[in-house]
């Protein structure tokens, strides 16, 4: 595809009567003057590099090319220039697994009066081009002498393995009529016929060439779609794949402009079959692969695994009518552009002699997992937050109804939920809605709505829904429907709520993972420690646990041990599961935003921090008293639930007329999860008279709990693990006067897991960061033996001193710690 942009059209048709949901969801929660409430920092914002999806280092990305399989990895070359929009060439990245793609540098040389645009590459196996066996020859469109209607097809061959590149000569395939759309030559092999087959795109068809060389090539046949009108075709793609029902079927498809007639401006198909010359469709309209608004350019290509049953797929995130634009990224993180996550696709019958492709995240997205958090079930009428605060996960669920107008996820809420993107069920269709989330700079003018046509009386959806800080996908109906949208998050939008318009709905199996940072395993920088060496240095060790020195992988009696880099790690299973010890690091001074290392083993955090328990007579060191608590305390009772003998009572005082605020000192976040015991009025802070328990950032309230009229308290925990680093308060406020006037609180623990009380036994097996002798971060295994990426955001504490200190208490199952590639950068790796 040519790097200017293409033919524009209006959109026939665009989504309508949201008005209602926009409204929803643009309410502003008011909050009110917070007494008592200082002043407190804030950590630095996150960045703006997508987690789990490829990014170039630098530049502008755009079309991926179909990657080949060869000796053992996947080599995926995109199209990349040095300034948006520009000419350039093709750049180089390889994966083994289809998540993680590393950069290989240049291919396909970038130059400004020749540019290389899109096309594809196929391995050589039989020497057929003379270049020898197992060359990697590439045909791309390139615009001769720099004019545009001269786009013809060139040559590249190389003979390393796919790293560099030499240009044959003279187009192989020239431009047989002078048109500016003669373009993204895709070639395969035609083993029932013995030839190449090109397939080139072009106004509202696909032409096809044939060559027993991949150098002289003869014109057979054109494919022209006849309904409707979705414009030309760029990017085409042709396979066969074996169906579900064991039969073979040839697809053609190419990157379309549905927007001419109301459809989507991503990847259209046709299943049919192919002659040797022509291809026929089974059907005369196509079927699409993805809904939403940025899944252009895509490719396919086999599985190495499983060749003939199953495909994966990937397309640039982006769409014409907006992609010259700067987006935030250009300014935050020197890029622009990034790919969708791998799809894996399968061909099934969907009777009457119709096949469908069906498409979902690739499964060895799984191994990148680092954590996983489960939101209870819930029944919803009107609208649910989610306790859970994040900027890149995964998230799952069920979905089910009865009679409704409106049902969905809304995510990337700012604190008022004036900024969020929903994804819902609307009129017989899936939608997502990213128009609330539109930025000025950075706008997706008319195109804020995509959706897809669901199954005639649908009432119930299995979404997954893919979040990344610029991207959200969306998949559902077994993979029938996919939806692909660019989407530009701030850093406050990172919350989630489920919501309802005109019936309740179930929503079940909710589940959300969060992911590696592939960007920072693909780059990783020089690392503080790898543990390569025969001893562990300057480290110092106490007790058993861990040995004299770093183990070269599993150790006797352990399970096969993986994930780590290079050929040793810290292991602290010496002696088996029941030896314990500690492994610490130097002091060093801080001097970068976060702390990156790969961690695994037994899953024991460390014991939960007791902030406060109010068993003193006064409300404890550093709280803050106003209005009718002044000069009161904690109280003793025994309530439902209650630990220990006293609890803070806002009855205390005068009873329900009673009013005021109790404030904690100004504290640090450093632990995923605050917890506490509640009891008393539901009142609920934003409300008239409320009675409440607050988390205070910046004077702000970031988190707030409520009773539930009655005595018997109950476990609170908040999620907070996006706030660590940061400052805060926890205020304990009551302006209610009416019957159940009154909150108690109990028991406010720091913990890394949630509904924690305190006073566990210290099996921990852990990595801490220690700082003036107090543990500000803290990290544990995830009972695996597969180590995976952790980062602390350390923005916070710039400047000081601290020590890492590996422990390992734990003498039961998974009773060990894994640690290895210790880095300090300015990026996170998770």
């Amino acid at each position: 595809m040519a790097h200017s942009a293409r033919r524009l059209s209006k959109r026939a048709s665009m989504l309508a009567l949201f008005a209602a949901l926009t409204m929803f969801f643009t309410t502003t929660i008011v909050t009110g003057d917070i007494p008592g409430a200082g002043a407190v920092g804030s950590a630095a914002a996150p960045p703006m590099r997508a987690v789990y999806h490829m990014t170039p280092p630098s530049g502008w990305l755009s079309d991926p090319q179909r990657p080949i399989y060869l000796n053992g990895k996947y080599n995926l070359y995109y199209l990349h220039s040095n300034q948006d929009n520009g000419p350039g060439g093709w750049r180089h990245a390889t994966s083994s697994d289809t998540v993680l793609f590393n950069d290989q540098g240049d291919a396909l040389p970038l130059q400004s009066n020749f540019p290389v645009w899109t096309g594809s590459s196929v391995i050589d196996t039989n020497n057929t081009a003379g270049f020898g066996a197992g060359a990697v020859v590439a045909l791309a469109t390139q615009p001769t002498d720099g004019d545009a209607f001269q786009q013809s097809q060139y040559l590249w061959y190389s003979t390393d393995g796919g790293t560099t590149f030499t240009q044959y000569g003279a187009p192989v395939i020239a431009n047989p009529d002078a048109s500016d759309w003669f373009r993204d030559p895709k070639i395969v092999w035609d083993s029932a016929h013995s030839t190449w087959v090109a397939a080139i795109g072009r106004q509202q068809k696909i032409t096809f060439y044939t060559s027993p060389d991949l150098k002289t090539w003869t014109h057979q046949t054109d494919f022209s779609y006849t309904a409707p009108n979705i414009g030309g075709v760029e990017c085409p793609d042709i396979f066969q794949m074996k169906a579900n029902d064991g039969s073979w079927h040839w697809i053609m498809a190419g990157s379309m402009q549905g927007d001419y007639s109301g459809k989507p401006d991503t990847y259209a198909y046709w299943t049919g079959t192919w002659n040797g010359s022509a291809f026929v469709a089974d059907q005369t309209d196509p079927q699409w692969l993805d809904w939403g608004s940025d899944w252009y350019a895509s490719v396919t290509w086999p599985d190495a695994a499983n060749p003939d049953t199953s495909r994966y797929a990937i397309g640039w995130m982006n769409n014409w009518h907006y992609a010259p634009h700067t987006v935030p990224t250009d300014s935050t993180d020197n890029y622009n552009g990034q790919m969708s996550v791998v799809r894996q696709l399968s061909l099934k019958s969907e009777g009457s002699g119709v096949y469908s492709l069906l498409s979902q995240p690739t499964p060895n997205l799984a191994n990148y997992a680092t954590k996983t958090v489960k939101p209870a079930n819930a029944t919803v009428n009107g609208r649910t937050t989610l306790d859970y605060h994040g900027s890149a996960y995964e998230l799952d669920a069920d979905v089910s109804w009865t009679t409704l107008n409106n049902v969905g996820i809304s995510i990337g809420e700012n604190k008022d939920a004036s900024r969020h993107t929903n994804i819902g069920v609307y009129g017989g269709n899936l939608y997502v809605d990213r128009s609330a989330q539109d930025q000025v700079p950075y706008s997706f003018g008319t195109y804020q709505q995509s959706q897809a046509p669901l199954a005639s009386g649908t009432t119930s959806v299995h979404l997954r829904i893919l979040v990344d800080h610029g991207s959200v996908e969306v998949f559902a109906d077994d993979g029938r429907i996919a939806l692909s949208n660019q989407d530009f998050f701030t850093s406050s939008d990172t919350g989630i709520s489920l919501y309802t318009i005109g019936g309740s709905a179930n929503f079940a199996n909710l589940s959300i993972t969060e992911y590696a940072n592939i960007t920072e395993q693909a780059n990783p920088a020089a690392p503080y420690t790898d543990f390569e060496g025969s001893t562990y240095g300057s480290w110092t060790t106490a007790g058993a646990a861990f040995g004299s020195g770093p183990a070269t992988g599993a150790l006797p009696n352990q399970q096969p041990v993986t994930g780590y880099l290079g050929n040793k790690l810290a292991n602290s299973f010496n002696g088996g599961d029941a030896s314990t010890g500690t492994l610490t690091s130097p002091s060093f001074t801080i001097g970068h935003s976060y702390v990156n290392f790969l961690a695994g083993g037994g899953n024991n955090p460390r014991p939960s921090d007791v902030f406060a328990d109010f068993e003193g007579a006064t409300w404890g060191a550093g709280w803050t008293p106003s209005g009718s608590y002044v000069g009161q305390g904690p109280t003793a009772e025994s309530l439902p639930n209650q630990l220990g003998s006293k609890v803070l009572d806002t009855y205390v005082g005068g009873g329900d007329a009673s009013t005021g605020a109790i404030t904690s000192p100004t504290f640090t976040i450093t632990r995923d999860y605050i917890d506490f015991l509640i009891a008393g009025g539901n009142h609920p802070w934003g409300q008239s008279g409320a009675a409440a328990v607050n988390l205070l950032v910046n004077g702000q309230v970031v988190r707030t709990a409520t009773g539930q009229n009655s005595s018997t308290m109950s476990n609170v925990n908040w999620d907070v693990h996006t706030l660590v680093g940061q400052k805060a308060q926890i205020q304990v406020i009551d302006h209610a006067t009416g019957s159940w006037g009154h909150i108690m609180v109990d028991q406010i623990v720091f913990s890394s897991v949630p509904n924690a009380v305190g006073g566990e036994p210290d099996n921990q097996t852990t990595v801490n960061l220690v700082v003036n002798g107090q543990v500000v971060r803290t990290a544990t295994g995830q009972n695996s033996e597969r180590l995976a990426w952790t980062s602390w955001n350390v923005s916070d504490l710039i400047g000081q001193s601290a020590q890492l200190q590996v422990v390992d208490n734990g003498t039961g199952s998974w009773g060990h710690i894994l640690l290895d590639q210790v880095t300090f950068e300015d990026i996170p790796a998770a």
